[in-house]
């Protein structure tokens, strides 16, 4: 009379936060390593600390399953972004002196 019981189709993980955050700071490293790149690190680390933010909330809810990697653009984010701002702000200073 009634049709068999179906289990609902589970919700796919939303695991695009977490991959975007390693992909963006690992970006951001490669960027730190040339010269002129230094200055679109500071960004794109910034987005990385933003998307494992995102993705590390998603995981501890249990809406995705890379909380590690999560995890691991989020600080390599933060390290990655603190070391541009901090030689940028040394080679603006160097420059600065140079011209006194």
């Amino acid at each position: 009379m009634f049709p068999p019981y179906q289990r609902p189709a589970a919700a796919p993980d939303r695991d695009g936060a977490g991959t975007a955050a390693l992909v963006l700071s690992l970006l951001a490293l490669l960027l730190t390593c040339l010269i002129w790149g230094i200055v679109f690190a500071v960004p794109v680390g910034a987005a990385a600390v933003l998307y494992g933010v995102v993705g590390v909330d998603r995981a501890r809810r249990g809406e995705a399953s890379n909380g590690g990697m999560a995890l691991a653009g989020l600080t390599l984010g933060a390290v990655v972004t603190a070391a541009a701002v901090g030689f940028l702000a040394w080679l603006i200073n160097g420059l600065g002196n140079a011209y006194l």
